[in-house]
């Protein structure tokens, strides 16, 4: 990169975010011939893709887990690194702890209940909800009953990062008819930071340096950062024709970097629309299988907190690793422990369901909420704000923006989501570039 007079650093571009949609917003701009920076603060790439090979002998991933989707946009570079997928057979397998206390197989607690399979297949009716109102009041004023309602919040309101009544019913409803990646979930089971690392290949990344202020000027924008450290490097100044802001939408909404213009006259409107829902994982290295392993249990949906549960050992693991995922208030309220005494409690969720105790060699509570450089696990939109991902997504030159929150409502929260708001992204900037 040059510097220019004022010993300020210049490129054609910077981003700020070394996340997949940063990272694929590089990519494209780079590949375009324009000569671009990729800003970092952690000590790694990927963001909320985060691979983790010393807490077992097999990959397991402390943040995104799974391909959300056979045709989701990810594809196409799992594809193109010829990376092994394993398909993830939640539908049928999994043992669900019903609302009467039973225990059943997926497919046999679908088979036997209309109204549980309809909590999995979100078929909603053609009631379209009110601005206002929230998923829970909707789903109560279209009939469905208290069983269904407390499905919902332990299977899909917790995959959405937040309880029931914290999320938009026009936005989920919307966002459902619009999602065009397909059906099933996969796992890359050489783990997920393949895609990342790709991606940033051949890039100039510069890790552990945080983003302080974003100006925009007549010429473009300065970047003002600091070493993620503080006690090491002096600060940079970067400027360029353009920058993609590809920061979480807590980061933005934390205030922890500086807009010149402000924020809020940027982007106030949108941020005020969107959280980033309180997301924990609880991992653990099991001294022995919960159950049978002839019956090929991969996943629980349990009536306590966590709710949701999985293994991401390979079948006949010995000491497998099983992970607990829980949104909301169950999060909050596990967030208020010590690690030890949360890893704990949680694991009694999967004990109720096993019938027996269990335990682990190792544990670990992966807490985004308390990430400073992610501030939560991600997205979602709040009653009375659908379309609040199009403003936050909308252009304001030389600032573009990008990163699951302003991925479309079909495919936001996810990393195709992020990959496909990265490539819109390059693409804006190209075309205001000329490039």
């Amino acid at each position: 990169m040059d510097a220019a007079a004022d010993g300020s650093r210049t490129a054609d571009a910077v981003v700020l975010g070394a996340g997949v949609a940063g990272l694929k917003a590089a990519r494209d701009l780079h590949d375009a011939g324009l000569q671009v920076v990729v800003l970092e603060a952690r000590e790694r790439v990927g963001g909320r893709v985060w691979t983790d090979r010393s807490f077992s002998d097999h990959p397991v991933e402390f943040g995104a887990e799974f391909v959300h989707g056979d045709r989701a946009d990810t594809w196409d570079l799992i594809r193109r690194l010829a990376l092994p997928t394993r398909h993830w057979p939640k539908q049928d397998e999994s043992l669900v702890h019903r609302e009467d206390g039973s225990v059943r197989t997926m497919r046999a607690a679908r088979v036997a209940d209309a109204g549980f399979d309809a909590t999995r297949t979100m078929a909603l009716p053609a009631d379209a909800p009110g601005r206002f109102e929230d998923l829970d009041t909707y789903l109560r004023r279209v009939g469905w009953t208290t069983d269904q309602r407390r499905h919902v919040r332990r299977a899909f309101a917790n995959a959405a990062g937040d309880d029931p009544h914290r999320l938009s019913a026009a936005a989920i409803v919307h966002g459902r008819a619009a999602d065009d990646a397909g059906e099933g979930d996969h796992r890359l089971p050489d783990g997920y930071d393949a895609l990342p690392l790709a991606l940033a290949d051949g890039l100039d990344v510069r890790l552990e340096v945080a983003v302080t202020r974003v100006a925009k000027g007549p010429d473009g924008v300065q970047v003002d950062t600091v070493p993620a450290a503080a006690s090491r490097g002096p600060a940079t100044h970067w400027r360029a024709r353009a920058a993609v802001v590809a920061l979480p939408l807590g980061v933005l909404q934390s205030g922890a970097v500086a807009f010149e213009p402000d924020l809020d006259g940027l982007k106030g409107e949108a941020l005020a629309g969107l959280r980033m829902g309180p997301v924990i994982k609880l991992v653990y290295r099991l001294t022995a299988p919960p159950f049978d392993p002839a019956a090929g249990v991969e996943a629980v949906y349990a009536r306590g907190t966590p709710p949701m549960w999985w293994t991401s050992s390979p079948a006949g693991a010995e000491t497998p690793v099983w992970t607990g995922f829980v949104s909301g208030a169950g999060a909050a309220d596990l967030l208020r422990l010590e690690p030890e005494v949360a890893l704990r409690r949680a694991l009694a969720a999967l004990e109720e369901v096993a019938g027996r105790p269990l335990a682990f060699t190792r544990g670990r509570v992966v807490a985004w909420p308390d990430d400073p450089w992610a501030c939560g696990g991600y997205s979602h939109v709040v009653p009375g704000h659908h379309g609040a991902r199009e403003r936050l997504a909308t252009p304001t030159p030389p600032l573009y923006w990008a990163g699951e929150a302003t991925a479309p409502e079909g495919c936001a929260a996810t990393v195709h989501g992020a990959l496909r708001s990265g490539a819109r992204a390059a693409r804006e900037v190209l075309a205001a570039l000329g490039a």
